[in-house]
């Protein structure tokens, strides 16, 4: 529509809707030309006629009106149109939608919707509420695990830039608590990383990139695996980046190292850890593993206020899980029995009920 009469052509279009009536392509396509003439007004108009998701079916049914093939393009690149940059601007979500339905029903590719937002917003923001749009919506496996290691890059890039103010001029559209309680491949937040976590971080956007990824390594679909050589980017020297490493190790398995690091970093976060993951097949671990380690430790620690209650703790939930001869075997012979006496007895009364 590059070379012909916005006046003109609006003419038409009015004349067309008087006689076939309102359509939601139509409306756009007046709003376009709107656009063209400068006047904003009427553009706003037309675009408030249809609800965000009519104007979405909108350009399902005619994804030129936000794509077109540029001149002299290879490989069918397309380009944004007028429309296309103006809703980013001024209307980001719609334009995301738009761009989600277009690929979902197969108007337009995951690469040629990337080369589009990449020329739309050289910050590549809108890039990523593209692909976090799309990791909401999509139902094909080889998508969204390509989106699942794109997003936790930008995430890991985000907690690693610590000098990038960019990111500050642009809010994303779907927050953290949007995708943990709308994406199925973002899992709710381990309770042992609220002791982990900062209360307040450098900025907003690191907090929030901060439990972005620590949703998708909570959630069931990411491969841990894929992004391991970029979690070497994060030092463990702050507690957050030590929770990234340890929800890896965790997600591998390596529950024991994992326990004896968090016991050396943070061992008020231990019990929550072990409520979480020594479940089923892992319960043994609270004797195997916990309760020696703690048991070692309290001996050694000069203030061991916070291992002992944990101790305390370890100890109710042993005294749940074994017999009172099996808990008997655990007792240690240093003189510290009778710290367990109070447990090996509320052992025994369990095993007389049942």
């Amino acid at each position: 529509m590059a070379g012909i009469s916005a006046t003109r052509t609006l003419k038409v279009l009015q004349r067309l809707e008087d006689t076939a009536g309102v359509s939601v392509p139509l409306t756009i396509t007046m709003a376009t030309m709107m656009l063209r003439l400068g006047d904003q007004q009427q553009y706003t108009a037309l675009m408030e006629r249809h609800a965000e998701m009519l104007l979405v079916y909108g350009f399902i049914e005619e994804p030129r009106l936000l794509l077109y093939v540029g001149a002299g393009s290879k490989n069918d690149q397309v380009r944004p149109t007028a429309l296309a940059r103006q809703l980013a601007n001024s209307q980001p979500g719609l334009l995301v939608a738009a761009m989600v339905a277009l690929h979902e029903n197969s108007k337009v590719q995951l690469e040629q919707a990337d080369h589009t937002f990449k020329e739309l917003d050289r910050e590549n923001s809108l890039q990523v509420d593209f692909w976090e749009a799309m990791l909401m919506a999509s139902s094909q496996d080889a998508v969204i695990q390509e989106l699942l290691f794109r997003l936790a890059s930008v995430y890991i890039d985000r907690l690693t830039n610590t000098n990038n103010d960019v990111a500050s001029k642009h809010k994303s559209l779907k927050s953290a608590e949007d995708l943990i309680n709308s994406c199925s491949h973002c899992g709710s937040l381990y309770p042992w990383l609220t002791v982990l976590n900062p209360a307040q971080t450098s900025s907003f956007q690191h907090q929030e990139a901060l439990l972005k990824l620590q949703s998708l390594l909570c959630g069931p679909s990411l491969s841990v695996g894929t992004i391991l050589p970029l979690m070497e980017l994060l030092s463990e020297e702050t507690l957050w980046g030590f929770s990234l490493h340890l929800l890896c190790a965790t997600r591998r398995g390596q529950y024991d190292s994992s326990m004896e690091k968090l016991l050396d970093r943070c061992p008020q976060a231990i019990i929550a850890y072990a409520n979480h993951h020594l479940q089923d097949k892992h319960m043994a671990l609270w004797w195997q593993k916990l309760l020696p380690e703690l048991c070692d430790r309290t001996r050694a620690a000069a203030d061991s206020s916070v291992l002992l209650s944990a101790l305390n703790e370890t100890l109710v939930v042993i005294a749940m899980e074994t017999s009172p001869a099996e808990f008997l075997e655990l007792m240690p012979d240093d003189g510290t029995a009778s710290y367990f006496l109070p447990h090996l007895l509320a052992c025994s009364q369990r095993h007389l009920l049942t």
